[in-house]
């Protein structure tokens, strides 16, 4: 069973290209998984719906509180993916998990900055370059943290200026502008610094790790005595926000974004429905 799970795992890395978090997110749901199949004796050939109902079942119990609608979600994400790929290797014959219903998960508005926070956000962060670029790189190329961190300096180009982001999962490279400010600023940064191609653009030869530029926004975030729950993902949103705001088409940012679903960037139009509601009071406020 181990060698089985091992070997997913790098059917995940090396042919799905799937990101580092999501191999992260799959082992731990699928060891989780193995682990109840152990526990209770009953062979991966045999699984069935009925074991799979016992076993979300068996999550609910195994928690102080229940797991959220999200984490089961996700766990049932999972285990689809993992039984796709029995089917492949032919250790199974069916995929019990595309009978069992996942839950509805309920889409909220993101959380994002005004135009006046990010600008001090970014303000805030000009004491320490290295800092300043990465708040930068959030902002205005909407990366994910991720993305950030895998990026090298090979992958920013000059002139033109942007930066290649790698998508994985057999998609096609993403291509983010560079506007001139942040392209001449990140220029003199690996200049000064003598960085060469294969080095991580934000750190040297080791990746830079997610939980420090947690740290760095919310340093800064606390500094500008900004009382929202301020993460690395919130400039990404701000970023989307904002150019949705200044009426740049959504088909454009879905692509800056990098989302492969146009459905997942109208979740930012939330904003333009607010400036409708507001829209239709300011003749009444003229008069």
């Amino acid at each position: 069973m181990e060698q089985l799970f091992q070997e997913y795992l790098e059917y995940l890395r090396y042919v799905r290209r799937a990101s580092e978090n999501t191999i992260t997110a799959y082992r731990i749901d699928v060891a989780q998984f193995l682990q109840f199949l152990q526990a209770k004796g009953i062979d991966l050939a045999v699984f069935g719906v009925k074991d799979a109902e016992d076993y979300l079942k068996h999550l609910s119990k195994s928690y102080d509180k229940p797991p959220s609608v999200s984490t089961l979600a996700r766990k049932i994400s999972s285990l689809r993916n993992f039984f796709d790929y029995l089917l492949l290797r032919h250790h199974v014959s069916s995929n019990p998990w595309l009978k069992v219903r996942s839950p509805r998960l309920r889409k909220r508005a993101p959380d994002f900055l005004t135009k006046e926070e990010a600008e001090n956000l970014l303000k805030a962060s000009e004491q320490n370059e290295r800092d300043h670029l990465i708040m930068c790189m959030l902002y205005y190329c909407g990366l994910r943290v991720s993305e950030l961190c895998n990026l090298r300096v090979g992958d920013v180009s000059f002139s033109p200026a942007f930066v290649r982001i790698e998508m994985g999962k057999g998609r096609k490279d993403r291509i983010v502008p560079l506007n001139r400010h942040l392209a001449n600023e990140l220029k003199m940064y690996v200049e000064r610094n003598g960085k060469e191609s294969d080095e991580y653009l934000f750190a040297g030869r080791k990746r830079l790790h997610p939980s420090t530029v947690f740290r760095i926004v919310r340093k800064y975030a606390n500094l500008c005595n900004i009382r929202k729950k301020v993460h690395p993902h919130t400039l990404r949103h701000s970023f989307a926000t904002h150019l949705l705001q200044r009426r740049v088409s959504v088909r454009v940012v879905q692509e800056l974004l990098g989302h492969a679903n146009l459905s997942t960037t109208s979740t930012y139009l939330h904003l333009l429905d607010e400036e409708k509601f507001a829209a239709v009071n300011v003749l009444v406020e003229e008069e």
